[in-house]
């Protein structure tokens, strides 16, 4: 890969990213409010009640989608 990025120089922009970054990651914004809707400060004794409560979350966004678009307009 080095020698092709010298070779393409004039032709290429190589920008260095964290290997993980969320800000760079628009999924990551939805994530941010399913769990802000689903989990947070909340206590599931089972499983089962944290995948039924995610999945209220999740069809909520589903039925909204303006404020999904908004959530990536973020970005």
């Amino acid at each position: 890969m080095k020698l092709f990025f010298e070779q393409h120089a004039d032709s290429l922009t190589v920008y260095q990213l964290p290997s993980y970054s969320p800000d760079f990651n628009p999924i990551e914004y939805l994530w941010r409010k399913v769990k802000m809707l689903a989990t947070h400060n909340q206590y599931f004794p089972k499983f089962e009640q944290l995948i039924a409560s995610v999945e209220v979350a999740l069809q909520h966004f589903a039925q909204r989608a303006d404020e999904v678009k908004r959530s990536f307009r973020a970005y």
